[in-house]
């Protein structure tokens, strides 16, 4: 029997010998049915490619008929079971251009994001958020009434990864320019789970888990093989400058028996070898944990639906003073019409949660940093008695308290609210006109607590000190759009779209600051003897937009889009405060055609280009005016002063960006999507020098090029699709090339051992070229590279760092980085994991130059355990150089420890089983689901000193590494 454009297909069986049937029909997926005396089966297509509704810029579209370059996750797919602070770290490798750094394994930590690459200097290169249609407030929202201080807030842990359906990456013009000034680095559409016609239903989720470092980070040395390292660095310490007197000089080398006791009294002050302390024990939690519990429920009938959520999360992270704790809340709701041309809805969403972090980086409150380079193996961390013992080396940098007490002492928090509320509503004029009106408030209260009780280290000086700074962000969005569709004679299609948006953002700040408390227990600072410090201001950004849209197609066979925005910021100069974006696209599904009828092979095939012009916003509200500053006061009388230069020509910042690519269905289970794309950023914002007559070095103006080039490919594969047991599988792989092609007059930009220079990748190192040791001597060789009188570099080596002059020794820019993401299912178990991986890429560890790496320099702390292959005698062939104590090049740096960086990571793990139907239904309940899941679960790499999710520009700190977390949980359905 053979159907033909059939829908559906009734079946009638009066065999009852068997109680199932397969049905199957080309290009339609097969459907397994019980046998009943009358069967309706309904066919659904099996090219989920044609059919797919995906979420775009103010709207919807089939993903057979969009122009764009953009990639759609599901969140039930990618997000289900996935132990994450907030959504975007389970995303790493899931798409193609898409780019996720975690930097810190704190709870909440904040991420860095790159879509297609970076491309500004000066202003943002996040991408653009946008939740159910409303552009948000996202990235790190942290604040603190301390200079440096490394704490982090991801807003987006405010959003509850179980709410939401799916997610849209927009990468090329086409996709993103209906956002215009905001969209030059990509956007993230984020649509959250709605209502559905039908019985309601409830759901409980659970969760338990626990955590450890993902992987092993600077390895140091234990107290035997320091004390022998401390030995031997001051042993050639003397027999080469000699012993030391009281102020530090040197009489010349000392004989063997004096060299071999002065070393001696050394290490053993130093590296006393009778200990072998584990500090990491003291200063963090066995394993962190968490845990999670969620409630929700949907339903509805035709005309109202509503979706609820509510969830608790607590998580603990390896540092005991690192947690985050909070409720999220949700209520979707919409309701429609009997002739169903009006349509209404609510998104509203509450979330407080609690963040307690540790320091990061070089701060002596950061314990990371005190077990890899202060706290040293050979120190005692309790005397006899069990009190505390500061050893002598301690007590340069803890004058008052013991680390370990120390450590728990300070109190770093946040408490952020956030309520989300979103109102709107649509009116089907005629048939095919629709107007649209939605209005947004968004309002984020941010408090930062800091307290260094008296009895801390950092709180003795000023008898405790508190601080509380609480910011308060406002936003309110507006959008009304009028949307015409409507199909002529069959084979015309026209979606038109006009609107405008008014986005408002106000940011209010408070800062009160006192010292001397009488005591700890009430860290108000009311309770405080002396006020420090206090101010109040806010600030005020303003955006007004006009945009429009026409996407026509013919026959569902050539497609064609424009898209136009006009945006008005009152960030920019009064020459400049308005501009357009814009971009056209065009494809052509080949498979339409009637010379591709008789290629069965090929299910479908669409080709499609574009091009088009979108912006980013200065990070500055204000940089376009002439300023005045206050609080240059004379004596009691109040005072101001000019504190910025007026540009009424500053503007935005523009990316050109070109895409050419296809999507193509093969065999009725592969799937191919390729991208090329260019994507340059003209008039980009750069500090120019400026005439100090005018009372400033610099100004901010738009004269930069930088241009990001690159390939992307997604593969997916139906690898078993009709059978019991179901595989699919996709591989995502990315390339993309950075360079800088204009600066101001040419010249380079030089911060420390970074360089932006013409012609290079934004991210260059700029340091020393290193040669490696001497194996007859032990002693580090450079590369001089001073300039010939050819202008060719000279390429001989010397023993003095200080003659060898800087040059560009590497970037971090992987060549390939991507995800391998699996899916498998049988019955009732579900198996879904996910790679992603980085090749070619290189990091450079200053850290160990001047801290865990400086082959004597520091002998009186912490050492990486690879000071254990040092050169020792002649002959040895070692990149490890000789130690020497007080070594006077022990912390140049130089491209010594610039290395490749290639891995491999487990991102995400789930495997659950739900219960057969007929079990729980016993039980009046619609499922029972058990899982186990985690993440970072293995790493391979080839640089193993640090974990490979390391800041963009490729520099590692002291944050606190990665972990690795596995959870247990069940999911209730009724």
């Amino acid at each position: 029997m053979q159907f033909v454009n059939c829908s559906f297909i009734y079946i009638y069986v009066y065999d009852s010998s068997a109680k199932t049937l397969q049905i199957s029909f080309v290009g339609m997926q097969t459907q397994e049915v019980t046998i009943k005396p009358n069967v309706k089966v309904v066919m659904k297509s099996d090219s989920e490619m044609l059919d797919e509704v995906m979420v775009v810029a103010y709207g919807t579209a089939k993903k057979s008929s969009f122009t764009g370059a953009a990639s759609s996750v599901s969140g039930d797919k990618t997000l289900k079971d996935i132990p994450v602070s907030s959504f975007e770290e389970a995303l790493a490798g899931s798409t193609p251009g898409l780019t996720i750094n975690s930097t810190s394994g704190q709870p909440g930590a904040g991420l860095q994001i790159r879509v297609r690459g970076t491309g500004s200097m000066n202003a943002t290169n996040e991408p653009l958020y946008v939740i159910d249609g409303v552009p948000v407030v996202s990235g790190d929202i942290a604040v603190s009434a301390v200079n440096n201080d490394s704490k982090a807030f991801n807003v987006m842990a405010s959003i509850n990864p179980s709410d939401i359906e799916n997610i849209t990456v927009l990468k090329d013009a086409a996709a993103a320019s209906l956002y215009g000034s905001r969209a030059a680095n990509g956007v993230i559409l984020i649509t959250t789970k709605h209502g559905k016609a039908g019985k309601t239903r409830i759901n409980f989720k659970v969760n338990w888990g626990f955590s450890d470092w993902a992987m092993k980070n600077r390895k140091s040395v234990n107290g035997k093989q320091r004390h022998e390292l401390t030995y031997e660095a001051c042993y050639n310490e003397a027999t080469i400058y000699g012993i030391p007197d009281s102020e530090g000089n040197y009489n010349g080398p000392a004989s063997d028996a004096d060299a071999k006791a002065y070393a001696q009294e050394m290490a053993d002050y130093y590296a006393d070898a009778n200990y072998n302390v584990d500090w990491e024990d003291a200063f963090f939690r066995k394993h962190g944990s968490s845990q999670n519990y969620e409630f929700s429920a949907q339903g509805g009938d035709e005309r109202n639906s509503f979706f609820a959520s509510l969830a608790y999360k607590k998580e603990e992270g390896k540092a005991k003073t690192s947690s985050l704790d909070g409720f999220m809340g949700r209520i979707n709701a919409v309701h429609r019409s009997a002739d169903n041309k009006w349509q209404m809805g609510a998104n509203i969403s509450l979330s407080k949660q609690n963040s307690s972090v540790t320091s990061e980086g070089t701060a002596y409150a950061n314990p990371f940093f005190l077990v890899n380079y202060v706290c040293s193996p050979n120190m005692p961390i309790y005397d006899e008695n069990g009190d505390y013992y500061l050893h002598p080396v301690l007590q340069q940098v803890f004058t008052h308290t013991h680390p370990v007490e120390d450590i728990n002492l300070d109190k770093n928090e946040s408490k952020v609210f956030r309520s989300f509320n979103n109102l709107w509503a649509s009116y089907q004029i005629i048939e095919g006109l629709t107007l649209k009106e939605s209005i947004s408030y968004d309002y984020i209260n941010n408090t930062s607590v800091t307290y260094w009780p008296l009895s801390s280290n950092n709180g003795v000086m000023n008898n405790g000190l508190g601080a509380t700074y609480p910011v308060q962000q406002h936003n309110i969005y507006s959008s009304t759009t009028l949307n015409y569709a409507k199909t002529f004679n069959n084979k015309h299609n026209v979606d038109a779209l006009i609107g405008w948006d008014i986005d408002d953002r106000r940011k209010e700040y408070v800062l009160a600051t006192a010292s001397g408390y009488p005591h700890d227990k009430l860290p108000e600072s009311i309770n405080a003897s002396t006020p420090l410090e206090g101010f109040s201001y806010y600030t005020e950004d303003h955006l007004l937009s006009l945009l429009s849209r026409v996407n026509y197609d013919y026959d569902n066979k050539y497609y064609f889009s424009a898209n136009y925005r006009r945006d008005g910021s009152s960030r920019l100069g009064a020459n400049n405060r308005w501009a357009n974006f814009w971009s056209v696209s065009a494809a052509w599904r080949m498979t339409q055609e009637k010379f591709m009828e008789n290629v069965s092979f090929i299910n479908d095939l669409k080709i499609r280009a574009s091009y088009g012009i979108n912006g980013t916003l200065p990070n500055d509200l204000y940089g376009h005016l002439s300023l005045y500053g206050y609080g240059y006061n004379y004596q009691t009388i109040a005072g101001s002063a000019p504190a910025s230069v007026p540009n009424p020509d500053l503007s935005w910042e523009r990316n050109n960006n070109f895409n050419i690519g296809f999507d193509a269905r093969l065999f009725d289970r592969l799937g191919i999507t390729f991208d090329y794309y260019t994507r340059k950023t003209t008039d980009l914002l750069q500090d120019v020098p400026t005439s100090m007559v005018v009372g400033f070095t610099s100004m901010l103006k738009n004269v930069g090029e930088m241009t990001n080039k690159g390939v992307e490919l997604d593969i997916n594969v139906d690898v078993f699709k009709n059978g019991p047991v179901k595989w699919n599988t996709g591989l995502a792989l990315s390339h993309n090339s950075n360079k800088v092609s204009k600066l101001y007059g040419g010249k380079d930009i030089i911060d420390g051992t970074s360089i932006i220079r013409e012609g290079e990748s934004y991210y260059s190192w700029w340091s020393r070229e290193w040669a490696g040791v001497d194996p007859a001597t032990g002693e580090e060789q450079w590369v001089l590279n001073t300039e010939n009188e050819d202008g060719s570099l000279n390429r001989e080596l010397t023993k003095d760092p200080s003659k060898a002059q800087r040059v560009i020794i590497g970037k971090p820019d992987p060549k390939l980085t991507g995800g391998w993401r699996n899916s498998v299912s049988w019955k009732g178990l579900e198996l879904n994991m996910l790679f992603n991986f980085s090749l070619g890429g290189k990091l450079f560890d200053s850290m160990r130059t001047s801290i865990t790496d400086t082959d004597g320099y520091y002998i009186y702390y912490n050492t990486s355990i690879d000071q254990m292959n040092r050169w020792q005698k002649p002959g040895d062939v070692t990149d490890v150089p000789r130690r020497i104590n007080n070594y006077i090049y022990g912390n140049y740096g130089s491209s010594r420890f610039m290395k490749d960086l290639n891995y491999l990571r487990l991102k995400s793990l789930s495997l659950s089983y739900t219960l057969p139907k007929q079990w729980v239904s016993r039980a009046q309940m619609e499922n029972v689901r058990v899982f186990v899941s985690g993440s970072n679960l293995l790493t391979l790499t080839s640089y193993d000193n640090v974990d490979p999710e390391q800041p963009i520009n490729g520099i590692p700190t002291f944050a606190l590494p990665a972990l690795k977390s596995v959870t247990f949980g069940i999911e209730i359905g009724f």
